[in-house]
């Protein structure tokens, strides 16, 4: 970056840093200058970069690799810079409606609005500094980007990095909420990472502090975060003619894939079923909502969409004050949703097997001369059982622990009130985070027993969380095998040692995260031990089910448990890849010796 243009960003900088320590209503004319002076010294370099030519001359220095490459890089960086310089520009006209707030002769509390301004304030210093530390090294930075998207692992868990990251901002404006004294960063922040890592937690009410497009925000990291960027990037990918076929057989490993041709029908499959089932789910939520008292002056077609998208995705968010405690009368509500929850929880792969051998043994109940579909697969077969295993045991263990206790509200609305809130409470284990009685009542033991089916959460490539059910039922299979002292077996079939391995991987690192998790939020919260456990495992496991103590947690504490949510929702293993390096086959074996082992 040319010294002029130093000079200009160190002088706004200043000018910013003094608005922040002294935090005067004077200083936010010359703060709105300085940002304007920032704003316009990031345009300069953008545009400088858009007239650089995008491959190297001879004699002049670039990246490694096919002379082509460098306007990849080069696309990189100028994408990444205008969305900062976007960002810098909304965050400066944030800062002038909080400075007119300030001058207006009514305006409300001054100390709401300071610290709203502090907010921008440092949230500007940070992206400014961020855009210029980028335009410094230009082709490093550019590298570094199209390294993260050539290797998918690394893309996961930026991607999702990137979306929380924009959604926080998008979120701290004050169009996304109702008043000045609700903009903070962390809030925000934390907010959309429940989002975008569809788990449900909030520190604050939804309905009362966001704006319909603070909602709306909100609604979109669900989405996103509940199809994954993955999904979307690697429908870009199969449809693309100048990516390497190394790349493309990256991605079909990723979303389990055998061929290109399986990842094309995965992710077309994926993105139509969402949007499909939401659609219905929405219908009928719809005509339950409409007129609905409940839902006072809310539009019935924007809580049904909501609620379906929250739902399908495990996300667990509600526009309804108290959640849905208001609809533990109501069957209708509550089964619709669980039927969103529960298909969103068994896996897309899952979903479009017991579609496609349903179809077809409908087809040969009409038409006999139909061969028979062949046997479901052993991943669809052991995912069905195990889910409905771990919801009828939820549903037992709720009703047994919690008949005369947290259920006995629901026992006032008729004789199957209880059963039905104890299987809505077992099925929303599975990540989902709805709620229509209170968690915070519920005995130490039944807690207990709810953080282990949260633990183990959903099932694999589906919008839930937790070590997965094939996890656990490889798990299980190993020490049943033990036992008998035979080879672990599923459904009649052996299990391959890689994925007897990757289940024991993914589940001592999972509790070793979890008790990292625990351990943390007992140094920073002043909570019993059982609630701050059960908040670790809810965020890790993306589950959000809370015993109310969310809203009062420390800033540290907000953050272990946006830590959480993130490491939950991108899964431990997928880290473990992201930061591993790339190693080469292994093309030795060494001497193989018993040790002791219990």
């Amino acid at each position: 970056m040319p010294v002029g243009n130093w000079l200009v960003l160190l002088v706004a900088l200043a000018i910013v840093g003094l608005d922040i320590s002294l935090g005067s209503p004077w200083t936010g004319p010359p703060v709105l200058i300085g940002m304007l002076l920032v704003v316009l010294a990031v345009a300069e370099r953008l545009r400088q970069l858009v007239a650089q030519p995008r491959t190297a001359q001879p004699g002049q220095p670039g990246p490694p690799g096919p002379p082509g490459q460098s306007a990849g890089w080069l696309s990189g960086v100028l994408w990444f810079e205008g969305s900062l310089l976007v960002a810098l520009l909304g965050f400066a006209v944030a800062r002038f409606f909080v400075v007119l707030e300030m001058f207006s002769p009514t305006a409300g509390d001054a100390a709401s609005r300071a610290g709203a301004a502090q907010t921008y304030d440092l949230v500007f210093t940070v992206l400014a500094l961020l855009a210029g530390g980028l335009v410094m090294a230009p082709e490093r930075s550019g590298r570094i980007l199209l390294n993260m998207a050539q290797r998918p692992a690394v893309l996961l868990a930026g991607s999702f990095a990137a979306m929380i990251a924009v959604g926080s901002l998008l979120l701290t404006l004050p169009l996304s909420v109702t008043q000045f004294g609700q903009v903070s960063y962390i809030d925000s922040l934390f907010t959309i990472a429940s989002a975008v890592c569809v788990t449900g937690l909030s520190v604050n009410d939804v309905p009362t502090t966001y704006t319909l497009f603070g909602q709306g925000v909100i609604l979109a990291g669900i989405q996103l975060g509940g199809i994954g960027i993955m999904t979307i990037a690697a429908l870009a990918l199969t449809f693309s003619r100048n990516t390497s076929l190394q790349s493309q057989l990256r991605y079909a490993a990723m979303l389990d894939a055998r061929t290109l041709a399986d990842l094309r029908q995965i992710v077309l499959g994926i993105i139509a079923g969402t949007f499909i089932i939401e659609a219905i789910g929405a219908f009928a939520l719809w005509t339950m909502f409409t007129g609905d008292p409940r839902l006072g002056e809310s539009s019935a077609l924007w809580m049904a969409v909501f609620h379906s998208i929250s739902a399908f995705c495990n996300a667990g968010f509600s526009l309804f004050p108290g959640g849905l405690s208001g609809f533990i009368g109501d069957p209708g509500v509550q089964v619709v949703i669980m039927l969103l929850i529960t298909f969103g929880g068994l896996g897309f792969p899952v979903m479009m097997e017991l579609v496609r051998t349903g179809w077809r043994r409908l087809i040969r109940m009409v038409r006999k001369h139909r061969p028979m579909p062949p046997r479901l697969s052993l991943t669809t077969r052991v995912v069905v059982s195990t889910s409905v295993l771990l919801v009828a045991f939820g549903t037992g263990a709720v009703m047994v622990l919690e008949f005369t206790g947290a259920l006995a509200p629901a026992g006032e609305v008729g004789p199957g009130g209880r059963v039905l809130a104890a299987l809505f409470v077992s099925v929303n284990t599975r990540t989902a985070g709805f709620n229509t009685i209170d968690y915070g009542v519920m005995k130490d033991a039944t807690l207990l027993l709810m953080c282990a089916l949260m633990f183990i959460g959903g099932s694999p490539a589906s919008t839930a969380g937790g070590i997965k059910t094939t996890t656990a039922a490889v798990v299980f299979a190993t020490l049943r095998g033990e036992l008998r002292g035979r080879e672990p077996e599923l459904g009649g079939r052996a299990i391959a040692p890689d994925a007897l391995r990757k289940a024991i991987a993914v589940s001592a690192m999972s509790i070793g995260i979890i008790l990292t998790l625990v351990l943390l939020l007992t140094l920073t919260e002043d909570q019993p031990f059982i609630r701050l456990a059960f908040e670790a495992v809810s965020a890790f496991a993306t589950v959000g089910m809370s015993t109310g103590i969310t809203a009062s947690l420390t800033v540290a504490g907000k953050l272990i448990i946006t830590a959480a949510m993130f490491i939950g929702r991108v899964g431990p293993f997928t880290i473990a890849l992201a930061v591993a390096q790339e190693g080469g086959a292994q093309r030795y074996r060494l001497a193989r010796e018993d040790l002791p082992v219990g």
